[in-house]
């Protein structure tokens, strides 16, 4: 007899954690008080345009490639993404444009030429935190 497990909210973790339950033999039931699944990852228009409600970025494909190799789906079946060369543009208030480059290198040398701070410090920062990832992952 498998167990019954009951989730509220059908958000990013919600989903995830329903995907991984199943596929270990359980019988799962998802709740969801807005009328669309997806929790932040939604999306609105007006006029034609199409705004993120959510993350606009598609950040660590590796967890949903586990995921999808959990649940045994094949994630091409589904979609398929592509690492662009800028991940996003920032605009701020004084003017200031950044563009926020895929390659650590390329970002930067942006950054470097963008804000108060050396490409040397940056890379630094990225090592940092690259070390506490690993350390809490």
């Amino acid at each position: 007899m498998s167990k019954h497990i009951i989730i509220i909210g059908s958000g990013v973790a919600g989903l995830s954690a329903a995907i991984r339950l199943r596929a270990a033999g359980m019988h799962v039931q998802v709740f969801e008080a807005n009328d669309y699944p997806g929790g932040k990852l939604s999306q609105f228009e007006v006029n034609g345009y199409r705004f993120d409600a959510g993350p606009s970025l598609f950040t660590m494909p590796h967890f949903l490639e586990e995921l999808f190799t959990e649940s045994g789906a094949s994630l091409s079946d589904y979609f398929s993404y592509i690492r662009k060369e800028i991940v996003c543009n920032y605009f701020f208030e004084d003017g200031t444009r950044f563009s926020a480059h895929a390659d650590k290198e390329q970002y930067a040398e942006e950054a470097s030429r963008t804000f108060d701070v050396t490409r040397e410090q940056v890379l630094r920062y990225f090592e940092q935190s690259a070390m506490k990832y690993e350390l809490t992952e």
